[in-house]
Order: C-alpha cells, then structure tokens, then sequence
C-alpha cells in the first residue's frame, strides 16, 4: 500500500463560521489529493460540533472528549504553575523577557493534560504537517509540536485585538517565530506582523465555495440581505439603524438577517438585535431568520448583500455574496479583509465601521443607480474564478510541499 502524506488540522470548534468552512474546503480537497487528514477540535465536545460539511474522508477528534477520562497530571501541572511563579517574580527585578515566559509557563499548567496528550499524538505522527487556526489552538499546538512535524499557523482575525492580552503578546513574540510558515487573510495583517512582530508570512485569501448558483441576472427582489453569526462583532445594530432610515424614503424595500447565535453571549445578543428590531417598528419590514443550508439559492436574485461588522479577518459571506453575483456592501474593518478583495464601486462599495450614515447612504444609491447595482453584481461575481477553491489549494499546497 502507498504510503499517505498526513495533515493535521487543529481549530478550537466547528460551528460553520468562517474559519470553520475554510477548513471544511481545504480537508475536502485534500483528501481528494491522496493525503490522511485529520482534524482535531482543541475546544468543543464531538456532540457539540457542527460537522455536516466536512468530508467523511476527513478523521475528526475532539481534545475535550480525549481528555475527559484523563487524570488533571496534577503534579506535572504544579510544577509547571510553580516555574511560573517564580519566573514572575524574576520579571519585577529584571525584564519583560521572564514575565513573557512566565505568562506561557502559566498558560502551559492550565492546559496540561490537553499538552500531554497532544504531544503524545504528534510523537505517533511525527511526520504530519500540523496546520492550526486561532490563537488558543495555535498557543497549545506550539506547546505540543515536535520539531518534526511541520507547522502552518493560519492566522485569522484582527491582530490589533490581541494586543490587550498579555498572553497572546507573550505568544506572539516568543513562540510564532517556530513556525515553519504563517498564513495571513490581508496584506494589512500581514504587514501589522512585520511591523510589530518581525514575523513574515505570506497572505493566501479565503477560497470560495465550488457549488455556488450561478449570478443572477434580471428584476431583483427589494430585499437586503446579511447572512452571518449572530455575534456582537457583526453590529447587526448598525444594519438596523441604516435600514430603519432607508424604509422612510423606499418602504417597499425589506432587510433580511440569517444566522444562528453562536458563542458565549450570543443568546443575548440575539434578544438584543430582537429589541433593535421592534424599537424601530419596523417588525414587518425586518426579518431575523435563522440560517439556512442553501442561503445562496434563497438569495442569489435578492436587491443586495450588506455588512455590518466592526471586525473581520476575511468574510466568508462578503465572498459568497460577491461570487454569487450579489451587489455587495461592506464595512471597510481594520484587519483590511474587505478592502483586499473590494475595489470600491468598482466590484463592491466599502462603508467605514460604525458609520450608520454612510451605509445608508450606499444602500441608497444602490436603489437609485441600477447600472451601478448591475456593474458590481458583474463585476463581483468574477471573485469566483480568481478565489476558486483550486487556485487557493494551489497555493497552499506550495508551502506544505515546501
């Protein structure tokens, strides 16, 4: 039997956000090519775990199951806590370099057992090319990886979020350097890492979904639309307000919100975003659905697709809407995901964050320019072919045969 090339992926959960299905995309195609993936959840219960679009070719594990019967290895744990400590109070009398590695020793005594078994499972596949995404798995990835295996780290956020966090700096400065390669989402981030980490890396966008319908061409619907996770970082608020004022001057026009409430608060957020909605009594022009399997198809002939959000690594939904021919809308957010792919009014119109104002004015001008409208639904719809999920794979297959 020929020997498998093994990959590894490792995320915290698999709840269909936008990480979630690049990993989905990315497992799928490579499992087509021959190799072993598995995919390891660092932080979700199987039972938990969305897994509907992942290949069944695709091995998954969860760390949290893994561990569950486990001891805590409570000695091996309190003395890696003590060594902290006592590197701690070294930093009061000498540099931030001890404080940077007590923070670390700290992190590694809180996730014991998960490190343990982790570097148990990279002994017996010391050969895999390990590719993790977001930071609390990559912290335990590169506390458990062996020089062996090689190692991708999939950055995927706003970095400039990470710099409240002392741990995550810590990580940052003295463990990202072991990586064999680092995967940026936007040049912006890519170059907020050369500039305050001396980290290079190289960018390789989102891919975007094979199976989507084709653009629609013809009288569309007066619908907007954002399809997304219910979460505070997508400040649904701001869509909202935007739209309540664009009703008064075409109140034939509806706004369609879909997803689903993911994460620690997002129930309440969800309750929150239903008080916004009845606050501007505009009940019947608003609609709050939860996701749906085929929201491409829904929506493909829909007036136009916004985003809200205050932050984005690179949106799925951004291009999705795009590649299905939608005239999209999209707040230009710091980690410059959007402004990558968006030339505005060009393929796409850019809205500053939080600014209700300028996204009804673009919303406006949309309804009102429909050769505008039209230009960017042809225009968008070509990030198809240029974000193919055979050209991405390309190019991540570069670095993992490097």
């Amino acid at each position: 039997m020929a020997y498998k090339k093994e990959i590894t992926f490792l995320i915290k959960v698999m709840n269909g956000g936008g990480a979630e299905r690049v990993i989905s995309i990315l497992s799928r195609a490579l499992a087509g090519k021959g190799y072993a993936v598995t995919l390891i959840l660092t932080h979700q219960k199987m039972k938990d775990a969305y897994l509907k679009d992942m290949d069944d070719r695709v091995h998954v594990l969860s760390l949290e199951d893994q561990t569950e019967s486990l001891s805590k290895l409570s000695f091996g744990a309190n003395m890696r806590m003590l060594y902290a400590r006592v590197l701690g109070k070294a930093s009061k009398l000498f540099r931030d370099k001890e404080l940077e590695l007590s923070l670390i020793n700290k992190y590694y005594a809180r996730n014991y057992t998960k490190i343990m078994w982790l570097k148990d499972y990279f002994k017996r596949h010391d050969s895999s090319t390990v590719i993790a995404f977001l930071y609390d798995t990559i912290f335990l990835t590169l506390l458990s990886i062996r020089p062996s295996n090689k190692l991708i780290i999939s950055e995927r956020g706003d970095p400039q979020q990470s710099m409240g966090s002392k741990t995550t700096m810590a990580f940052l400065r003295r463990a990202f350097p072991k990586a064999d390669h680092i995967v940026f989402q936007s040049p912006d981030v890519q170059r907020w890492y050369l500039d305050n980490m001396q980290i290079e890396g190289q960018v390789i966008f989102n891919p975007v979904k094979s199976n989507l319908p084709e653009r629609f061409v013809g009288e569309r619907k007066r619908r907007i639309v954002n399809f997304c996770r219910i979460s505070t970082q997508k400040n649904l608020e701001l869509l909202i307000t935007a739209f309540n004022r664009l009703q008064k001057d075409y109140p034939q026009y509806e706004l369609f919100i879909y997803g689903n409430a993911v994460g620690n608060g997002a129930e309440g957020y969800l309750e929150h975003i239903k008080t916004c909605i009845e606050e501007t009594g505009c009940m019947n022009q608003i609609h709050l659905l939860s996701g749906k399997s085929n929201i491409h198809e829904e929506i493909r002939d829909y007036a136009m697709f916004v985003s809200s959000s205050d932050f984005e690594g690179m949106s799925n939904s951004m291009l999705e809407s795009m590649a299905t021919g939608l005239p999209t809308i999209c707040t230009d957010c710091p980690a410059g995901g959007a402004r990558a792919v968006i030339r505005d009014h060009e393929n796409g119109i850019l809205v500053p964050v939080r600014d209700a104002e300028r996204m009804y004015l673009a919303m406006k001008e949309l309804i009102e320019n429909p050769a505008l409208a039209e230009k960017l639904s042809e225009n968008g719809s070509n990030i198809r072919n240029v974000l193919s999920v055979e050209n991405i794979i390309e190019k991540w297959m570069e670095i993992i045969n490097d």
